[in-house]
Parts: C-alpha cells; sequence; structure tokens
C-alpha cells in the first residue's frame, strides 16, 4: 500500500454544505488540482496571507514617502544654505555706484558671485552626510537614495 506522509498538523473537521462540495470538486478538476485538501489549504494561505501582504505594501509605501521627505529635507536645507549665504554677501558689500561704473560693478558682481558660489560648495563639503547623500543621488542618477 502506498501511503501519505502526515503532515505536522493535526486533522481539522470542516463541515461543508452539498454544494460548496460540488463547487469544490469541479473547481479542482477544471484547475488539475488533485485533492480538495490542498485547495483548502492554498485558499487558507491565500486568504491569511492577503493581509500580510497588505501590509508590507503599507510599509513599502511609508518607507517610500520617508525617503521622499528625506529628499525634500535636503533640498530645503540647501536652499535655505544658499539663501543664508546670499544674504550675507549683499549685506557685506552692497555699494552706491555712479552709471559710469556700471561694467566695472558688472565684473566686481561676477567675481563676488563666484567667491560666494565657492564658499557655498565649500560649506557642503562640510557638512559630509549630506554632502555625501547629494553625491550619492547623483552618481547614481537616482531621487530615493537607493542605487
Amino acid at each position: 500500500m502506498n501511503k501519505q506522509k502526515r503532515l505536522d498538523g493535526k486533522k481539522k473537521l470542516v463541515s461543508l454544505t452539498r454544494q460548496m462540495e460540488k463547487d469544490m470538486s469541479l473547481y479542482c478538476r477544471d484547475r488539475g488540482i488533485e485533492s480538495e485538501n490542498e485547495l483548502v489549504r492554498e485558499a487558507i494561505a491565500k486568504y491569511i496571507y492577503a493581509d500580510y501582504k497588505d501590509e508590507t505594501l503599507k510599509l513599502q509605501g511609508i518607507d517610500d514617502l520617508r525617503r521622499r521627505t528625506e529628499e525634500l529635507r535636503d533640498m530645503m536645507e540647501l536652499f535655505f544654505k544658499y539663501i543664508r549665504l546670499m544674504h550675507m554677501n549683499l549685506l557685506a558689500y552692497s555699494p552706491e555706484i555712479d552709471l559710469e561704473l556700471a561694467d566695472a560693478a558688472f565684473k566686481s558682481s561676477t567675481m563676488r558671485h563666484a567667491k560666494f558660489f565657492e564658499v557655498f560648495q565649500d560649506s557642503l563639503r562640510n557638512d559630509p552626510p549630506f554632502f555625501e547623500r547629494l553625491l550619492h543621488k547623483y552618481y547614481t542618477g537616482t531621487s530615493d537614495g537607493q542605487g
């Protein structure tokens, strides 16, 4: 005799209506499922694990939201650092000029802006965690921080 191996669980008795038994038989035959027991195990597993999958999707959505929030925070931090340094620059040097000195003033402002931007870049370099996140996003081409 060919005995099937016992599953590690206890047998469960479940009452089914005649219609359910008929539907199960037809479903198993149409889908090529060998036993009604296997159908019941699959149905229970799908029912139970659907909740876990829903929770996993929710957690993935929350994780994605967290990454996007961090990216926005980085953008805002960069923006505020720039504004702060620009404001300091404007307060430090803003003389009145005559019209004939406009060309020289333009050249001067261009050089001052270049110096200002170098200081701005240095301020980013002096914040390694922030600068590393920006570099990672730049070199990986991702906006979510994953490579």
